[in-house]
């Protein structure tokens, strides 16, 4: 193939295999010009590479998605109508975006999504099922359970693309009830004069939205009706949240240090005052057992309130990820029906795991969890739990107990290798689509986000996480036993 000027190419070739067509791929290539060949297969088949866009963005081995707007550019809100495609073959076989679906054409509502990522080149989305009448209505997705509100989110400032996938993984390692994900292409049809392949935005990983469901978070569903105990003692969902991020008209109840929650199930359209009430309440009983004189007594204390294991295991997960957003935002807790507190789903790590260079977050030093951790604003529950003995002793015991197992060097260094193997093909067809490798982009300066190092490749940022990820467990393992004490 002729090759015109100078940049970096993906390469797609066809060539006769003992007289049988085959697809073979390559790159990204870095090319001045000229004709590109190479000698394939073990019978010497010489063959020439297309570097033309239809090629390079014609094929993926994982799912493709495909959202025809009927021409409509999406909004941060409302949600527009528009049809999702879904072509995921299961026999192995390439999946591309003019393939006959394989499950039935979906009607969804879709918008933008995020607070500093509505900003970004990249979008992000959020979508819904909807009948013909534009009611919501379930619909199941790339093998996930069914549920109407599903997350597209299209990583642009992790260049690894798996900082929220590796992060889930492991939360749900622990135990815990996790967001599923599935990584995916995907092609936003909303110019007409485009054909399919110059619609192609990229790697995307379609993530469950947070949500109270028997197959995401399996706890009681409050209703209405439900405004005496037992019944409305659970069960809630909320997201820990600074106030200045508020949309107009939601719910906010104050907790200690000028940060609020939000309800996310019941939501702020649906939870009745009363709900609110008692709520409020019991987590204001809550900060004032915790904060009071007699927190470290068993019974007079914050024990009663919350469930250990999920405090533990949740600031132990974002201390390791040294999550900026820790206890800041993106933050949910949720309490059943006559039940305690706990602490989790984990959410929203883009800016986690030597990510984030201000405010001293992206060395692997430090901790952020005890009130020394910088500038940042953050719930001052953690330093206060780290500051009772027998919660730091069992703090410490986790931690070494998950240093052997779950959250050993080598035991997530197979889940990143695993989560890079599944992205093959699909993360050179993203830098070319996205070319960020190697540069500082406004959002880093804009956002007082990351300023460096950018590798040159994405098996350098790659390297970048592993070794950053490596290094933060070193320096835990070497300070843990400082908490307990």
């Amino acid at each position: 193939a002729d090759v015109d000027g100078a940049g970096t190419y993906w390469l797609r070739a066809i060539a006769a295999v003992n007289g049988t067509p085959v697809e073979h791929t390559a790159g990204p290539m870095r090319m001045n010009g000229g004709t590109v060949g190479w000698v394939w297969s073990a019978n010497g088949d010489t063959v020439v590479a297309s570097t033309a866009q239809a090629d390079i963005f014609a094929q993926t081995t994982l799912p493709t998605l495909l959202i025809d707007t009927n021409g409509v550019a999406v909004p941060d809100e409302p949600k527009i109508n528009a049809s999702l495609y879904v072509v995921d073959h299961q026999d192995g076989s390439v999946n591309r975006p003019t393939d006959t679906p394989t499950q039935p054409i979906v009607s969804i509502g879709i918008e933008r999504r995020g607070y500093s990522t509505q900003t970004f080149p990249k979008a992000s989305w959020g979508i819904e099922g909807r009948d013909a009448e534009g009611n919501d209505e379930n619909f199941a997705l790339l093998g996930m359970p069914e549920e109407e509100d599903w997350v597209l989110y299209g990583p642009w400032m992790d260049r690894s693309l798996i900082r929220n996938a590796l992060g889930y993984e492991l939360w749900g390692a622990l135990g815990w009830y996790a967001p599923r994900t599935r990584f995916c292409e995907v092609y936003l049809h909303d110019d007409p004069s485009q054909s399919i392949p110059e619609s192609y935005v990229g790697v995307y990983l379609l993530t469950e939205k947070i949500k109270r469901d028997k197959n995401r978070l399996d706890i009681k569903k409050l209703d209405p009706e439900d405004d005496a105990e037992p019944a409305i003692t659970g069960g809630y969902l909320m997201e820990m949240r600074e106030p200045d991020r508020l949309d107009p008209g939601e719910v906010a109840i104050p907790i200690r240090d000028g940060f609020v929650m939000t309800p996310v199930s019941p939501n702020s359209r649906s939870i009745t005052g009363s709900q609110v009430v008692w709520f409020r309440s019991h987590i204001q009983a809550f900060e004032a057992a915790l904060f009071g004189p007699d927190f470290r007594d068993a019974e007079k204390g914050y024990t009663p309130f919350i469930d250990m294991d999920s405090f533990v295991d949740y600031m132990l997960l974002q201390e390791f990820f040294k999550n900026r957003d820790a206890f800041h935002s993106s933050t949910f807790l949720y309490k059943d029906r006559e039940d305690v507190i706990h602490m989790g789903p984990i959410w929203d790590l883009n800016i986690a795991m030597g990510y984030f260079s201000f405010q001293g977050i992206q060395g692997t030093d430090g901790w952020l969890l005890n009130g020394n951790g910088g500038p940042v604003s953050r719930s001052p529950w953690t330093a206060r739990l780290l500051e009772d003995p027998a919660f730091a002793q069992r703090y410490q015991a986790r931690w070494q107990e998950l240093r052997n197992s779950t959250l050993s060097t080598a035991a997530i260094e197979a889940r990143i290798d695993a989560l890079t193997a599944q992205l093959n093909t699909a993360q050179a067809r993203q830098f070319i689509r996205w070319p960020s490798l190697g540069m500082t982009l406004f959002p880093d300066i804009n956002f007082l986000m990351f300023t460096g190092p950018h590798p040159a490749s994405y098996q350098g940022e790659i390297e970048y996480l592993k070794t950053w990820l490596d290094d933060r467990g070193r320096w835990i393992d070497e300070h843990i036993a400082e908490l307990a004490r």
